[in-house]
Formats: C-alpha cells, sequence, structure tokens
C-alpha cells in the first residue's frame, strides 16, 4: 500500500470518527426564555377598560412598562400552568398607552416586544363648571396605591416620584382660586398661599410649595371625578404622573 493510499484511508477514518462523536455528543443548547405571544388589547367602552392576554413560558414573569427610555414598569404578572396571563387596565383621557413586554426566567430575560396601543378614552363629560363645583366641594386626600408614575422625569432631584407614589399628602381647590397644600408623612409640612386655575377646555395648572421647594403640576387632566373621587393625569417637570386622590 502506498503512502498516499495510506493517508486518505486514514483521512477517511478520522472524518467518521469525528462525524460520529457529534452526532452522539451533540453540543449544549442554550437555554433561551420565549418573549410573550399572542397580546392582545381588548376595549371595554362601557368600563373605559382594556384587558391584555396572551402566553408566555410557565414559571416565567412577564413585565409590561411603559415605552421609552424613562417608561416605568405597570405591572408584572405569572402565567397560569397552561401559559396563559391576562390583566385590565384603566384607558387614559387623552394619552395612548403605548406598551412594551419582556418575559424573565432565572437569570434569561427574552427579547422584547412591542404591544398594541390602548387607545386614549373621551374626556371629562360632566361640564367644567360642575368639575370646578366637585373639585371645590372637598380636601382630597392622596391615594398612594393607586397613583403612579408612568414617565420617570429626567432629572435626578428633586424626586417627585417620591412626592406622587410615597408621601400621604392633601390637595384642597379654593373658589378664589387659591390651592391649600399640606403633606403629613413622611414630613409635615403646609402651604396655603399656592394658585390653581382650570382653562376653558379643562386643563388644570397647580403652583404651589412642597417640603422640596417650589413645584407646579402643569397639564394635569381629569380621569375621573365624582363625589368621592379625583384622578389627574398631569406633568411634574418632564415626568408623566397619574395622581389618585379621594374625598377626606
Amino acid at each position: 500500500m502506498t503512502k498516499l493510499n495510506i493517508f486518505l484511508l486514514f483521512s477517511v477514518f478520522a472524518v467518521n470518527i469525528f462525524s460520529s462523536c457529534t452526532k452522539n455528543d451533540p453540543a449544549p443548547q442554550e437555554n433561551k426564555v420565549s418573549s410573550p405571544s399572542n397580546i392582545r388589547v381588548a376595549i371595554n367602552s362601557a368600563e373605559s377598560k382594556a384587558t391584555i392576554s396572551g402566553k408566555a413560558d410557565v414559571d416565567s414573569e412577564v413585565t409590561f412598562q411603559y415605552g421609552g427610555a424613562n417608561g416605568q414598569v405597570l405591572r408584572t404578572i405569572n402565567p397560569d400552568a397552561s401559559g396563559n396571563f391576562s390583566f385590565s387596565i384603566d384607558q387614559l383621557v387623552d394619552y395612548e398607552q403605548q406598551l412594551k413586554s419582556f418575559a424573565t426566567k432565572a437569570d434569561k430575560t427574552s427579547d422584547t416586544i412591542m404591544v398594541e396601543k390602548i387607545p386614549a378614552k373621551a374626556g371629562y363629560a360632566g361640564g367644567w363648571s360642575n368639575a370646578r363645583q366637585l373639585m371645590q366641594a372637598h380636601r382630597w386626600k392622596s391615594d398612594q396605591a393607586v397613583s403612579r408614575m408612568i414617565i420617570k422625569q429626567t432629572a435626578v432631584t428633586p424626586p417627585y416620584d417620591m412626592f406622587a407614589t410615597v408621601a400621604q399628602k392633601y390637595f384642597d381647590f379654593k373658589a378664589d382660586g387659591v390651592f391649600h397644600f399640606e403633606v403629613t408623612s413622611p414630613l409635615q409640612f403646609i402651604h396655603n398661599t399656592g394658585s390653581w386655575v382650570m382653562s376653558e377646555n379643562g386643563v388644570i395648572t397647580i403652583n404651589t410649595v412642597i417640603p422640596l421647594g417650589p413645584m407646579q403640576i402643569s397639564n394635569a387632566k381629569i380621569q375621573h371625578l365624582d363625589d368621592n373621587r379625583l384622578s389627574l393625569l398631569c406633568h411634574i417637570s418632564d415626568g408623566l404622573f397619574l395622581l389618585s386622590l379621594t374625598k377626606e
């Protein structure tokens, strides 16, 4: 047998061994988490609510977060044993909610997907004169369990997220346009010489002073108003907040 034939025979033998090892000992596959799928947004116009449903890996946690660099987490939810999940949120006046979603499991995170926009709902229909009267009729106490930040302000200080979601505060809209503000926790503070105004289109601007210093609540739009509850979607600095208050 010539040297060439020996070399060719050895080469074929080596290739067969390599192929056999590859088939019998495949490389381990990376354990990935699937992105949430089959996401649907169903609108209940009568109740002004949107129900978001879909599927995700069992034992994963699905996060829904507002879009943009400073968008905040709206909800985290765990799929059931069949991988299904569902939750409902309120529609907002004059604001289309754009959400993104991803799933996490152990130390793995899926790709992020964009969710169909949640349409805005119609504005307050009770008339602006009636709205002023209702707002002036009570001293309003903040409900931190419902209030939340949608878009975080870009400046680190002052921390208006704490004002919106932590501080126990009271709003008092006076008939002469004077605004009284009080916070009882975590600090004690009162400011009685602020101002508030409602435009002919129902847009509210509040100027007051809080323990952090002067503050303006601007472009505030009524989301809900009756004799027991007041909800405002508003800007503080360049952040977007949903402030919920109840009749004291």
